[in-house]
């Protein structure tokens, strides 16, 4: 069975709708993850961030640079507190708080 691809013309193309939805689908697995998926569930928060964070850096990126500045930091902070979430030393929901606020800025 074939599956086609869509094609997203650039015309319709709505950058901040799909980050948006890519925060929210790595939210609800944070939120739901039980022991076993937790590990996954971060790693792939983490690769989201790590992506915003290339994209950030970009010269193309027509962000202001003070508000590029300070979801960098951010993106820093959420490898960091990960790694603390791992330990035992980090409450997950933290990181939840943190990916729903950028999700209403999005909106």
């Amino acid at each position: 069975m074939s599956m086609e691809m869509e094609i997203i013309e650039p015309e319709t193309f709505d950058r901040r709708s799909d980050e948006r939805e890519a925060f929210s689908k790595v939210t609800a697995a944070l939120a739901s993850a039980n022991d076993a998926g937790l590990r996954s569930a971060l790693d792939d928060n983490k690769r989201l961030w790590s992506t915003l964070q290339d994209n950030l850096v970009q010269e193309d990126n027509d962000l202001p640079d003070s508000l590029k500045s300070q979801l960098i930091s951010l993106a820093n902070w959420v490898d960091g507190y990960t790694a603390k979430v791992l330990e035992g030393e980090g409450e997950l929901e933290a990181l939840i708080s943190v990916n729903n606020s950028i999700m209403e800025g999005l909106a």
